[in-house]
């Protein structure tokens, strides 16, 4: 009985830490490209967190949709925001 109690407990502790750490198809996209210009990954996640807290994570979904991208305008302060961001993090 012990043993099933144990194991109950580290399987929940485990899928709970599995569901905490995982980020959105967006971010990941977002974070590799970030990386392949040369950041490493805690500055780029960063800069993601800083940015999608200004706008919204439905922002940034549809900024990483190409079909609604080609048809959407970035807002005129994403390029400041970006910069920002990548000011702050990289401090």
């Amino acid at each position: 009985m012990k043993y099933q109690t144990w194991f109950g407990v580290i399987t929940l502790v485990l899928i709970s830490n599995l569901l905490v750490a995982c980020d959105s198809k967006v971010k990941r996209d977002f974070k590799a490209g970030c990386q392949a210009g040369g950041l490493d990954r805690s500055t780029c996640s960063c800069i993601y967190d800083k940015v999608e807290a200004h706008y919204s994570p439905e922002f940034m979904e549809s900024m990483a949709d190409v079909t609604t991208r080609e048809t959407m305008q970035p807002p005129p302060e994403f390029n400041t925001v970006m910069a920002n961001a990548v000011q702050q993090c990289k401090e």
